[in-house]
Formats: C-alpha cells, sequence, structure tokens
C-alpha cells in the first residue's frame, strides 16, 4: 500500500473524531419567522445570556438586532464581535467608574476617597 493510501484506523470517519472534541455548543434561536442554529463556545453563549438580562431582551431579540445590523459577515461572527464590542465599552474608565473599579477606583482609595484628575493635586477638591 502506498504512503498517500495508508490505512486508517476503523472508527469514526475522517474528520468525525475532530468534531467531537470541539469545544462549541450548538442553540438554536429564531431570526424574523427563521429558525438558525448557532455555534459557539460556552464563554460566549454565557456572556450573550447575561447581555440579555441587563438589556431586558431574550437570546432571539438580541441575535434579531444584531443579525439586522451585521453586514458581510456570518451571524456567529457578528455576535462574537457584538459581545467583544459592549464588553470594550463597558471596559472605558468611565464605564469601570460607574461600577466603582478600574484607575479611577484605585486613584480614589489612595487619595481618601476622593478620585484624583489627571494633572490635579491632593489638595485640589474633586
Amino acid at each position: 500500500m502506498s504512503k498517500d493510501k495508508a490505512a486508517k484506523p476503523a472508527g469514526k470517519p475522517a474528520g468525525q473524531a475532530e468534531a467531537s472534541l470541539s469545544s462549541l455548543v450548538n442553540r438554536n434561536v429564531t431570526i424574523g419567522r427563521r429558525r438558525t442554529s448557532l455555534r459557539l463556545e460556552p464563554a460566549m453563549w454565557d456572556a450573550l445570556e447575561e447581555i440579555c438580562r441587563r438589556e431586558e431582551m431574550n437570546q432571539h431579540e438580541l441575535c434579531e438586532r444584531i443579525d439586522e445590523r451585521r453586514r458581510a459577515s456570518s451571524l456567529t461572527a457578528a455576535i462574537r464581535v457584538f459581545i467583544v464590542t459592549y464588553y470594550r465599552a463597558a471596559a472605558t474608565e468611565e464605564g469601570h467608574a460607574r461600577i466603582g473599579h478600574g484607575a479611577l477606583y484605585k486613584n480614589r482609595t489612595r487619595t481618601g476617597g476622593r478620585a484624583r484628575t489627571p494633572g490635579s493635586y491632593d489638595s485640589d477638591p474633586v
């Protein structure tokens, strides 16, 4: 037998073994009147659920809004980009200040409870 046609172990067809090791989770969502299947990592599903709670909507509604605004990418890719963008917006200094952590919070604890603005002195009122 040639090297190109080496014997494959009996069992699963080629490619199927790798698919079973995938960490992606399949779930169905309904967008408009169309039901579609999405494959995302468990952390992405958790993030999507958290965003839905915060925005007071279900996954179907949120995925429909994402679908309406996406351009050329797949829905799954658009959802991943949306999740990253959502959390990046919350990770700004202003976003951190609203929830009491980040650089502004660290400055507040070092100056005795008041946040320092860039270029201010400890004696300046904030």
